[in-house]
């Protein structure tokens, strides 16, 4: 049996894949552990927490994953589990199993180089320069007093597109000022986002009051960041500081760690410039762009309220969004994180409980409290994807692979992610019954009996609450376990172990016969809090 650790987890020989995912808990745990050993002798430097590891987001890192294949190897070495060869990506790891597991064979396959980083710099180059030129050199003085500042992310040209707050600081009678970051935009749109910025009263560009210096030193993070190194940090009797570094030394997420520094420093001139700030909202999800922001607050803003507003559910793949004691601690946390459902609150808590927490509105799923005509398709699926490439190409191919579609002629309706290239998974156009579709994840599923889908979204909660039951085409254990903690009714999902299994569900649950109602409205009130007049004062 060969061990290919390159590939996606879900992909591995069922009993190296099963013993991965089993000891995921614990392997957070020590994950966990070694970030906070590390932050203690780095925690007043700015670089360390937008850096990979400092964010502990284990999308932008591969540490988390390597440390689940020590786990799994050293398991597996106790069970005498057969391996021909395992094969690896990464050469500290290489190294390291190589020299404490000398019975096994280890082939280290060459990574491809990635130079996108490039990319981001150079837009990050573009925005500077766009920003200066555009800029209107009065209007910085025009804010008033007791301002509310809020963190906001551009994805579009269409400066009135809110996918965050549902346009709410957009009221007239809410003092209240974007501070934009504009992500995943070309070069041309990048140049007609920025123009509006700058003409518009309702954005305060970050850009306008860094100085060239400033900017400079956003960028001159990829030199710094080589002094966060580490020396003798173990992991259990192993040396892994050379598996850390490279960690540390990753070009995976820079656009990110760049856009963390820009906001603290940020701050730091809001403070230079005797802004009147009232409060600052975070959209809280503690990754770098968040930490680099509510250090620079604790720093230079401290009589300032900042408030991270959670705006979506508990998904526990996607790791830091859960705060810890060590990041109150040393000052990257906000004063109180709003979560939008009284279930989420105690997901949240799982690892501090001394982190204020409060409820808050649901200012994005206020449709969810609509009723929509619920004119069933039959025979037929909603399929979710997000951004996750190896998780929704697992998603489609699980489903053509079952009889339901292929014997059947189920029919597959895929509901992308805004920023996904479907292209890159399927080729719908080569594909009978399958239907790419857009619009209201919450209107869609109120037509479906079954939707299918997996991974850190928002969007599965958004569909039981439909009254659309949901299945998992896999058991990567953080699906189930996520709706597990905010207390889903069992009855509303499934998750599948096999292709038969996900057939056989499908196939009996989305025939016109079948009734699959279940009672779901006082689950929706405690997962979606709808927004009044007396919640939303926590914003303003």
């Amino acid at each position: 049996m060969i061990w290919d650790t390159t590939k996606y987890f879900l992909n591995y020989d069922v009993n190296i894949k099963n013993i991965y995912i089993k000891n995921f808990k614990s392997s957070r745990t020590n994950y966990f552990k070694i970030i906070e050993k590390i932050s203690k002798e780095r925690s007043n430097n700015i670089d360390w927490w937008v850096c990979p590891l400092g964010e502990r987001n284990n999308f932008s890192s591969k540490f988390f994953h390597y440390i689940r294949i020590i786990d799994t190897l050293k398991i597996i070495q106790k069970k005498k589990i057969y391996l021909n060869k395992i094969i690896l990506d990464n050469t500290p790891l290489f190294t390291l199993l190589k020299k404490n597991f000398p019975q096994y064979e280890f082939l280290l396959k060459k990574k491809k180089i990635n130079n996108s980083h490039y990319i981001f710099i150079i837009k990050h180059i573009i925005v500077f320069i766009l920003s200066k030129l555009f800029k209107k050199k009065d209007k910085i003085y025009k804010y008033k007093k007791n301002l509310i500042l809020v963190d906001k992310f551009i994805s579009s040209t269409d400066i009135k597109e809110d996918r965050y707050y549902n346009n709410f600081f957009d009221k007239k009678k809410i003092n209240a000022v974007y501070f934009p970051t504009i992500v995943n935009l070309n070069f041309k749109e990048i140049f007609l986002i920025i123009k509006k910025i700058q003409k518009n009263s309702k954005y305060l560009n970050k850009i306008d009051l860094l100085s060239f210096k400033d900017f400079l030193y956003s960028l001159n993070f990829i030199r710094r960041r080589k002094r966060l190194f580490v020396n003798d940090i173990f992991y259990y009797k192993y040396n892994i500081s050379d598996l850390i570094n490279s960690e540390i030394n990753t070009n995976s997420n820079v656009n990110a760690s760049i856009i963390g520094i820009q906001n603290y420093l940020f701050a730091k001139k809001l403070n230079e410039n005797k802004f009147s700030i009232k409060k600052i909202i975070n959209w809280f999800e503690n990754t770098a762009v968040d930490k680099g922001l509510n250090f620079g607050v604790k720093k230079y803003l401290k009589n300032v309220e900042l408030i991270g507003y959670q705006g979506f559910t508990a998904f526990k793949e996607f790791m830091c969004l859960d705060p810890l004691d060590y990041e109150k601690k040393f000052r990257v946390l906000p004063d109180k994180i709003i979560c939008v459902g009284r279930n989420l609150i105690l997901a949240k808590k799982e690892f501090s409980k001394r982190i204020s927490i409060e409820l808050g509105p649901a200012l994005r799923f206020d449709h969810v409290h609509k009723n929509y005509k619920k004119k069933r398709f039959f025979n037929s699926v909603l399929v979710n994807v997000d951004l996750d490439y190896d998780n929704s190409r697992l998603i489609i191919d699980s489903l053509l692979k079952t009889d339901f579609y292929k014997k059947y002629e189920g029919k597959l309706f895929i509901k992308p992610h805004p920023l996904l290239d479907v292209e890159k998974i399927i080729k719908i156009n080569n594909k009978k019954n399958i239907y790419l579709i857009k619009g209201n994840i919450y209107e869609l599923a109120s037509k479906f009996k079954v939707a299918v889908s997996s991974g850190a979204t928002s969007s599965i909660a958004e569909t039981i609450v439909a009254g659309c039951k949901m299945c998992f085409p896999f058991d990567n254990f953080t699906d189930a376990y996520s709706l597990k903690v905010i207390k889903t009714p069992k009855s509303c999902y499934k998750v599948c172990k096999n292709t038969n299994e996900l057939s056989d569900f499908l196939l009996s649950n989305t025939n016109k016969n079948t009734n699959n109602k279940v009672n779901i409205v006082n689950f929706k009130k405690k997962i979606f809090n709808k927004s009044n007049n007396k919640n939303v004062s926590i914003l303003i």
